[in-house]
C-alpha cells in the first residue's frame, strides 16, 4: 500500500534527524539556537514577513547540517584512510554548514537588532560607568586573583580546576567594555571578538574546564569591581 511507504518514508527521516541530533554536537547546538529565536520570534512583535525570512533561515542551517552528515558518513564508508579527494569533500560539505550559519546571523541581526537595541538600552539605563583608572585595577586585580587561585589549585593538585588566566582576563575585558560603553553596535563586536578567542582556546586547551572557570571568573570580578567603583 502506498500509504504504507508513505509512513514508512517519515519514520526514515525521523531516524535520519535523530541520528544527526544524537551524533553530531553542531546540530544539537543549532537546534538550542534555533529554539532560543523562535521563542524570541513568538514573543517580539515581529512581522509574519519577518517570521518566515527567520524560519527558512533555520530550516537552511538544518539542511545544511545533514547535508553534511551524509557526507561524512558516505566517506567514512568508503575509505577509513585519508584520502585528499575525502578531506575536500568533508570540507566543502563544512563550508556550506558556515556559510549558511553565517547567513542565519546576518538575517538574525537584521530582524532582532531593532528590538534588541530597545531592550539593550532600556536594561542599561541608568547603569553607565566611569572609564577610569579604576577599569584598570579591575584588570590587574583579576590577573592577581586568577594567579592567586592557579597556584592554590596547583597546591592541592587540583590542576583540572586551574583557571585560564587568557580567558579570565579576555572575559574580564569584555565585560568591562559591554558594561562601560552600554552600546549594542559595541556589544556585538566584543562578543564576536570572545566567541573566536574562546572557540580557539576550547579547541587547542586541552582542560577545557579551566577555560570555563577563568571566564566566569573574569566576568564576576568585572561585574563585581564595577560596582564597587
Amino acid at each position: 500500500m502506498w500509504v504504507t511507504k508513505l509512513l514508512r518514508s517519515f519514520v526514515y527521516a525521523l531516524e535520519g534527524l535523530k541520528y544527526t541530533v544524537i551524533t553530531q554536537r553542531n546540530m544539537r547546538i543549532h537546534f538550542l539556537i534555533a529554539l532560543a529565536v523562535l521563542f524570541f520570534a513568538l514573543y517580539l512583535p515581529i512581522s509574519k514577513l519577518e517570521v518566515l525570512v527567520v524560519f527558512i533561515t533555520i530550516i537552511l542551517v538544518l539542511f545544511a547540517e545533514l547535508i553534511n552528515t551524509a557526507v561524512e558518513a558516505v566517506v567514512d564508508m568508503v575509505t577509513e584512510e585519508y584520502h585528499p579527494l575525502a578531506k575536500i569533500a568533508k570540507d566543502v560539505a563544512a563550508g556550506a554548514v558556515l556559510l549558511t550559519a553565517g547567513l542565519a546571523v546576518i538575517v538574525g541581526i537584521s530582524v532582532f537588532y531593532p528590538y534588541l537595541d530597545k531592550l539593550f538600552i532600556r536594561l542599561t539605563a541608568g547603569t553607565s560607568y566611569p572609564a577610569n583608572i579604576g577599569l584598570a585595577v579591575i584588570i590587574v586585580f583579576d590577573f592577581f586573583l586568577t594567579l592567586l587561585l592557579k597556584g592554590w589549585c596547583h597546591r592541592v593538585e587540583k590542576h583540572t580546576w586551574e583557571p585560564s588566566m587568557t580567558s579570565s582576563i579576555s572575559l574580564c575585558i569584555s565585560t568591562l567594555l559591554i558594561l562601560v560603553t552600554g552600546n549594542l553596535h559595541i556589544t556585538f563586536l566584543v562578543l564576536l571578538l570572545l566567541m573566536m578567542l574562546v572557540g580557539m582556546r576550547l579547541r587547542y586547551q586541552p582542560r577545557r574546564l579551566s577555560v570555563v572557570i577563568g571566564g566566569i571568573l573574569g566576568i564576576f570580578v568585572a561585574t563585581i569591581g564595577l560596582q564597587l567603583l
